[in-house]
């Protein structure tokens, strides 16, 4: 891994104390005839705060099992055990942030690690250098960038998880079927992630699934099609059971990127990331004050919602049971679900990425499944079975304990592209058809999908435009 004394060029001369400008010294040819110009915008660091900085990274060399001469050693006892400058009024502390160190993450300068072989620069760009440079000046920033800046994902198969094969699905079987969408999340299954973007986790978490739940060895067994919590649960077999004698299929119909965070994948991701950054006490309380007055909209009997604040006796994000509170419900105000949200939604934001705390990003791509498309459905079909309610799966979720009754049936794919599911509109015509002639936009149209039981009799109408859709 590169040092940040390694920005410090070894062949220019220094003053002991002060910094200069380059091009300003005898021997850089000043004074003579064809003198060179002095180049303000490159500062030289004095020799001093490049010994300070050779002093703070000694004994981590030491501990790799990097020799350290004497030399080395007298410049920890004097500039980091005490009396040296860096702890004298000579110097402030303040200064080993200062000149070229702000400009560099693991080497790599500021500039090159955010845009990349880019030449010109627009304003929105340097500024976001600028904001970039100010929030290194936090330590647990700082250690977050050193890591993501050259630092890889590490997601390993998950033992014991035996998966069937997927199954292109004929679309002309669906031709009769009441079909109806089932809600999911966009979370990958099959791996355990131990590190995101160079950050190590203090545990593993397991990829758990999304859409490819039914694909389960042990689910496919015991016909579980699906898991939710279980009043969600409860609420879809009913959906399923409405329909009476028809034959009912359901159709993955996923949520936006965010929907995950109700999840495990991402909370979990997010707070075993913290033994490895180290954000100060006073950030760890100011995000511990933020979920306590986190709001949740409550549905009321009368079919409204108000506000409330169900985690205002929050432990606290290090609390040595943060993960028994993020996995079993353990308050009558909220599930875990809603708190992995707050976490998850919370730590999302600037405010708190300036202070340290993981990068949301990061792990939401290590998290998510690629090549879900936004507004696309039936990536996985399932048959319900009538006349059986919630099922306990053998295949332990950390997420959802609920299992909804059903036989995995396969999924639509493009024969040409290999690209799953359609747009929603396709196996809903009508439903799109009678939203939209009342103001809807597609939008509104899926967010009620998502939130609401509904279902619709695929006809031999909608065939044709689905073939030719899927390559046929």
């Amino acid at each position: 891994m590169a040092r940040l004394s390694d920005i410090f060029d070894p062949n220019v001369e220094r003053l002991s104390i002060l910094p200069r400008p380059r091009g300003s010294l005898p021997s850089e040819g000043r004074g003579s005839v064809m003198s060179p110009p002095i180049d303000y915008t490159d500062i030289i660091a004095p020799q001093f705060l490049v010994d300070i900085v050779k002093a703070f990274e000694t004994p981590r060399r030491a501990a790799q099992g990097e020799e350290i001469t004497p030399q080395e050693a007298l410049n920890v006892a004097t500039n980091v055990a005490g009396g040296g400058l860096a702890t004298s009024g000579s110097a402030p502390a303040a200064a080993l942030g200062s000149f070229k160190r702000g400009a560099n993450v693991a080497g790599i300068p500021i500039r090159e690690l955010l845009y990349p072989n880019k030449t010109n620069l627009t304003p929105a760009e340097k500024s976001a250098i600028s904001k970039f440079e100010r929030d290194l000046a936090v330590q647990a920033v700082r250690r977050r960038e050193e890591l993501r800046a050259t630092g890889q994902d590490i997601v390993t198969p998950t033992p014991g998880l035996n998966l069937i094969n997927e199954i292109g699905m004929n679309p002309k079987d669906l031709v009769g079927k009441r079909l109806v969408p089932v809600f999911g999340d966009m979370s990958a299954l099959g791996g355990n992630v131990s590190q995101v973007r160079g950050v190590p986790l203090s545990k593993p978490v397991i990829q758990q699934a999304g859409r490819r739940y039914p694909l389960i060895k042990s689910n496919v067994a015991e016909d579980i099609a699906y898991a939710s919590e279980p009043s969600a649960a409860a609420s879809k077999i009913a959906n399923f059971g409405k329909f009476g004698d028809d034959d009912v299929l359901g159709v993955f119909l996923a949520g936006s990127p965010k929907s995950v965070d109700f999840s495990h994948h991402m909370a979990q991701g997010l707070v075993r990331q913290l033994d490895t950054l180290r954000p100060s006490k006073d950030a760890i309380r100011e995000f511990d004050s933020a979920i306590k007055n986190y709001v949740v909209m409550k549905p009321t009997p009368e079919g409204t919602k108000v506000p409330t604040q169900p985690f205002k006796k929050f432990a606290g994000i290090t609390s040595p049971n943060i993960e028994e509170m993020m996995i079993s419900k353990t308050s009558k105000d909220f599930t875990p679900g809603q708190l992995r949200t707050a976490i998850s939604d919370e730590m999302s934001k600037y405010k708190f990425q300036k202070l340290g705390f993981p990068n949301y990003e990061d792990l939401s791509k290590v998290m998510l499944e690629p090549g879900l498309k936004k507004g696309y459905v039936g990536q996985t079909v399932f048959e319900a079975i009538p006349g059986r309610g919630i099922q306990t799966p053998s295949y332990y979720h950390q997420s959802y304990s609920a299992g909804i009754p059903g036989r995995y049936v396969g999924g639509l794919q493009n024969r040409q592209t290999g690209d799953l599911g359609v747009p929603a509109e396709m196996l809903f015509p009508k439903l799109f058809a009678e939203k939209r002639a009342k103001g809807a936009t597609d939008e509104n149209i899926l967010g009620s999908m998502r939130l609401s039981h509904q279902g619709e009799r695929f006809t031999a109408e909608s065939l044709d435009p689905l073939m030719q859709f899927l390559g046929y």
